[in-house]
């Protein structure tokens, strides 16, 4: 290699043999030709992890916020007291005491405060701040760094680019129990100068201003408040490429990668202590080959109240295919659902163990995100502990009916939450059981007489936080040039934005087959909805899937209506059809099909909504061999050319012999 690829550091030692460099944003790796695992399709899946955490530390960073201006309040704008030193303790002893205590305090109110024009004490690893220009004593506001854990970190390339992408980070734990895979993280860290023990050259030798470079957002604050309302609407439409530093970070990027060899679950459960070096994370992202079930339990100890997790399963066999339900119930402690929203309930599988695992511990779930994409689901929630909030599992949780002719779904939760006003005014909440089934007569289905399949139990609670989504799009939106998919993470983070929050979504092919008619106009199905006062939205796991509040009944209630106007030919329906039973069904609700405005769901400018396979032969790369299966491949590969040679050698001794033969007769 003849030229230093950009934001890389030189290394002391010759580029290794038999790796090829790969680059994603600014981050660039060496990649082994074997013993490390990346898949360069899921460079969408680290572009989004990237966008959500950054917006989940930006939305971390007001909720601190405004805990600390509360508390400012009360004591009346004026800062903490210092605690007072203890008397009886060593002149070395009583300087100890404070600060022990001040850290401990700054751990576990998650604020920092700066007196007059001082500069606050900060964690290891973290710029300070000045104060407030005035002087008055009166204290600033500063959020604590974050700290994120990659249990599965392969070459490192995501922990790379979490250190060099998310603002506010003081370290990247990256952990992978292979070694070949540890040496490749140690030669990328070190190549992409984000190691505990670079240095970072003098800004002005490279020709930059000392000063901290502003983002192009914050840039055009500053000219708003020069130049008027009239540049504040240029500057938002003319979106630049970020500043960044001589190794690739982005503004208010100072993270270092610490990398950590062994195992994924003994480390994570070595930071559960509430501070110290073992202390809890705030952001903890697992992306295992598989099912991500071994590592829960270890995963939601270790991170902080309010922080982050984010879960990638690639097991979509098991979670949304049509057989494996006893593995699918070992892992997830549910079985899966075989219909068309198959994928949405492997999202409730995944998340009802999420759910179940945290509760063990006095602790609770709040989905931010939740994708099926591709050949895998990931998720995005927020971990808290609070015992009361609990409570409210069982009236999230249940069971799904499925119809296998029709797909219809009737849901059967575990509990039910029940609010009312005692005689002094209080409101009381109280947490019941429910009656059941609620599932037609015996296994038979209420719109065909089908049989209806068990699944579950699973999440039945929203899978999306449309405001947190609108947050990300924001997010992206504003630094457009840093994302490769952008167009992609648009089109995905718009539809969770207007998602709604009933399970289970239905398709107009689907509905059509199930009485044996053509397909109407989605339009057209949307308009009766519409005019029927009810809500629709997209569905992110299929093209074509509409997610309603309407009932079943409601939309073969349109089939029965159109019918009407366009026949169904029955002489092609056999006796005793489900068909017939759905078409013969009295109607309940009366169908307008008269078009709605805001009947369409088409994409309003260039996001992609549904991505098709970029490459042929998509899906997940081939698991990592450990150096055992490398031996035993190497062995295998000896013996079988040494069997070639060899059978090669008797068939010529052969050939020879049979010339001799014929020689001589």
């Amino acid at each position: 290699m003849t030229t230093q690829p950009q934001y890389t550091v030189p290394l002391k030692e010759p580029h290794p043999a038999n790796h090829r460099l790969h680059t994603e944003s600014t981050t660039t790796i060496f990649l082994p030709n074997e013993g490390a695992f990346l898949n360069p399709v899921q460079h969408y899946n680290r572009d989004m992890s990237v966008a959500v955490i950054r917006a989940w530390n930006e939305m971390r960073k007001e909720e601190l916020e405004e805990k600390w201006r509360t508390r400012l309040e009360r004591r009346g704008g004026k800062p903490r007291p210092k605690k007072k030193k203890n008397k009886k303790a060593t002149e070395g002893e009583a300087k100890a005491v404070p600060t022990e205590t001040e850290e401990e305090k700054t751990e576990k109110d998650g604020i920092m405060e700066v007196e007059g024009d001082a500069l606050a004490e900060v964690k290891e690893g973290e710029e300070p701040v000045a104060g407030p220009s005035n002087g008055a004593g009166i204290s600033k506001f500063r959020a604590p760094s974050i700290n994120i854990l990659e249990a599965l970190a392969a070459t490192g390339l995501r922990s790379i680019r979490y250190a060099k992408e998310i603002p506010n980070v003081k370290y990247v734990l990256a952990n992978d129990l292979s070694p070949s895979a540890c040496e490749a993280m140690r030669r990328n860290v070190e190549f992409n100068g984000v190691g505990i023990d670079y240095e970072a050259p003098v800004r002005e030798e490279l020709g930059v201003s000392a000063e901290v470079v502003e983002t192009p957002k914050e840039e055009a604050k500053e000219e708003i408040k020069e130049g008027g309302a009239v540049e504040q609407v240029e500057k938002k439409q003319e979106v630049q490429p970020e500043v960044k530093d001589e190794v690739g970070r982005r503004p208010g990027c100072r993270g270092r990668v610490k990398i950590n060899e062994g195992d994924a679950c003994a480390f994570m459960y070595n930071h559960r202590s509430a501070v110290g070096p073992s202390a809890r994370v705030d952001v903890v992202d697992l992306d295992p080959y598989g099912t991500a079930a071994p590592f829960l339990d270890a995963a939601i100890g270790c991170i902080s109240d309010g922080g982050l997790l984010a879960i990638t399963c690639t097991d979509l066999a098991v979670l949304a295919g049509q057989q494996y339900p006893e593995k699918c119930y070992s892992n997830y402690g549910g079985t899966n659902v075989h219909a068309e929203y198959t994928h949405e309930a492997a999202l409730r599988l995944v998340m009802h163990s999420l759910a179940s695992v945290a509760a063990r511990y006095g602790r609770y779930i709040t989905p931010l995100l939740s994708f099926s994409i591709d050949f895998y689901v990931r998720l995005f929630v927020r971990i808290d502990t609070r015992p009361e909030q609990v409570k409210y599992l069982a009236s999230q949780t249940g069971v799904v009916f499925t119809c296998q002719y029709c797909q219809t779904a009737v849901n059967q939760p575990f509990g039910k939450v029940i609010s009312k006003e005692t005689a002094k005014g209080k409101e009381m909440t109280a947490f019941k059981t429910v009656a059941g089934p609620t599932a037609g007569n015996g296994s038979a289905c209420e719109e065909c007489g089908g049989t209806m399949h068990l699944g579950g139990p699973l999440w039945l609670g929203p899978l999306q936080d449309n405001e947190f989504a609108k947050r990300v799009i924001k997010e992206i939106e504003s630094t457009e040039k840093e994302y490769k998919t952008y167009n992609r993470m648009l089109g995905m983070l718009t539809l969770a934005s207007q998602e709604l929050p009933n399970p289970w979504f239905f398709t107009a092919n689907r509905i059509a087959k199930s009485v044996h008619a053509p397909s109407l106009p989605m339009n057209k199905i949307l308009s009766a909805l519409l005019n029927a006062g009810y809500k629709i939205s997209r569905s992110h796991c299929s093209a074509g899937a509409v997610k309603t509040d309407a009932p079943r009944s409601f939309i073969y209630d349109i089939m029965r209506e159109e019918a009407k106007e366009n026949p169904v030919r029955m002489d092609k329906i056999a006796e005793g059809s489900p068909a017939r039973k759905i078409l013969a069904k009295p109607m309940t609700y009366t169908i307008d099909f008269t078009p709605h405005p805001d009947a369409s769901l088409e994409r309003q400018g260039k996001e992609t909504f549904y991505q098709v396979n970029p490459l042929p032969n998509w899906g997940p790369a081939p698991r990592a061999k450990s150096l055992g299966e490398k031996r035993k491949a190497d062995v295998d590969a000896e013996n079988d050319e040494a069997d070639a040679i060899g059978g090669e050698a008797v068939k010529r001794t052969k050939v020879v012999v049979e010339e001799e033969e014929m020689m001589n007769a």
